[in-house]
């Protein structure tokens, strides 16, 4: 028989199994994961159309026949989906995440959300393709005049109003995101909501004399500066989750953090007063939303930045793709602000000003989608190579691009046209091929961007 001290002893010294390093358990995604994926897929055709802008004002290439005619509807193509496709799917992607915990009230509905805003995003790059439609480069939510567009936008349109009914008749909301955060994604959605009964109390008092482009640009522009507010809310979201994945301990003032995050909100519950107090096709009501985003707008990232940078210049030596996202978002979104101080009139200055901002919005949702990967089933890509040079690859073009569009409109060179290049004096031709090569290496940038997230699906 065994000796029962020397089963003990033997058992006493066998080497002990470490405890595994702890698992980061999130909640279940849902279908948040697709709302990612169709962002990256409206960007991924966004820069196949871009393409056709960076050689239309190209020198030497500008004037060859299909870029020029295809200009023009490649880029009401480009902007929608790269801003406006690509943001929101973006902001329903945060919407589904905050509501995972909670079963809809309706069966389905975010699946038809996702549905009606996917079938919206390839009819509106279909419609570039209508020989009969007209580009019109209205602001903000620039337009084709053709049936297959106009389907888009309204599928578009019932996507995120879906999505919205999900948002606010949810009971539960996910314990991921601390009480701050909560509140400013879910303030989001009231901001959107704003925007869309601006788009429609626009169209409900314009005056049917008006047509074409100016129509658009009225029925637009008040909505279309409201939903800049649900931008910058989710790119204050985006900035505080990526500085946090940096340094853990990040914290804010907590009155300081109350006020950044209700300043979108308190400027969008004003809205009404401009339809209350103006027409709809007066210099006033135009000048009231231009006044809210010039005063308002810039001054919760910028507060945000200032407690960013030290972070950024402390974790400097960091390989890391987080770390490099919210560094050139930040960047470009203080280059987009610091240009729009020199615009003059309607040149080239004012895309400058306006794709630094976007840019640097677009940024800090890539490094969202970056955080986001692994809770979504993927591989982390925090750490790749290729994720790490990315953002510096696009952020960098970028700031090529801008800077030759804000040194061409120095020279007068206007916005929204090709061609003429020829008879412009030699600075402004290097100012145009800083331009275009910046945007040649943004689309690089963008690219690499989709392959990385391409990657990190295929690998999982």
């Amino acid at each position: 028989m065994l000796d029962y001290k020397i089963i003990k002893y033997t058992l006493l010294s066998m080497p002990t199994i470490p405890n595994p390093p702890p698992v980061t358990r999130y909640p279940s995604p849902g279908l948040s994961r697709y709302w990612l994926l169709l962002g990256v897929t409206a960007l991924a055709i966004a820069g196949l159309f871009s393409l056709v802008l960076v050689v239309a004002r190209t020198p030497q290439l500008a004037e060859l026949p299909l870029f020029a005619d295809m200009f023009h509807k490649a880029l009401v193509v480009h902007v929608d989906l790269s801003v406006m496709v690509w943001f929101l799917s973006i902001a329903c992607m945060m919407w589904s995440l905050l509501v995972a915990p909670s079963r809809s009230i309706f069966p389905f509905l975010e699946e038809a959300a996702l549905i009606s805003f996917a079938l919206g995003t390839l009819a509106i790059a279909a419609s570039a393709f209508d020989p009969h439609g007209q580009a019109l480069m209205s602001n903000y939510i620039p337009v084709i005049t053709s049936p297959v567009f106009f389907m888009g936008l309204g599928l578009l349109l019932s996507g995120v109003m879906l999505m919205l009914v999900r948002l606010f008749t949810a009971r539960k909301r996910s314990e991921q995101f601390g009480k701050p955060l909560r509140f400013a994604i879910f303030s989001a959605g009231f901001i959107t909501l704003m925007a869309i009964v601006a788009f429609f109390w626009s169209h409900a008092q314009m005056p049917r004399v008006i047509d074409g482009q100016q129509y658009y640009d009225l029925m637009f522009w008040g909505g279309g500066h409201v939903l800049q507010f649900t931008h910058v809310q989710m790119l204050l979201v985006c900035w505080i989750m990526l500085v946090k994945s940096l340094k853990p301990d990040f914290r804010l003032p907590r009155k300081w953090l109350k006020v950044l995050l209700s300043v979108g909100v308190s400027t969008a519950a004003v809205t009404p007063l401009a339809y209350l107090l103006y027409d709809v096709t007066s210099m006033e009501h135009r000048m009231f939303f231009t006044h809210a985003m010039m005063m308002v707008g810039g001054i919760a990232p910028l507060v945000l930045a200032l407690f960013i940078i030290p972070v950024l210049w402390w974790f400097r030596a960091n390989k890391n793709a987080l770390w490099t996202t919210l560094a050139m978002s930040v960047l470009l979104f203080i280059w987009g602000g610091a240009l729009g101080n020199m615009i003059q009139g309607e040149n080239v200055v004012v895309p400058a000003h306006y794709h630094g901002s976007i840019v640097g919005v677009t940024l800090a949702f890539m490094g969202a989608a970056y955080l986001f990967l692994p809770q979504f089933g993927y591989r982390d890509v925090s750490a790749w190579r290729l994720a790490f040079w990315q953002p510096i690859v696009y952020g960098g073009g970028q700031i090529l691009h801008i800077s030759g569009l804000a040194w061409s409109g120095g020279y007068g060179v206007l916005r929204k046209t090709t061609g003429g290049v020829d008879a412009l004096p030699a600075d402004v031709k290097v100012a145009m091929g800083f331009m275009g090569l910046g945007g040649l290496i943004a689309i690089i940038g963008g690219l690499l961007f989709v392959v990385v997230v391409w990657r990190s699906v295929r690998k999982a």
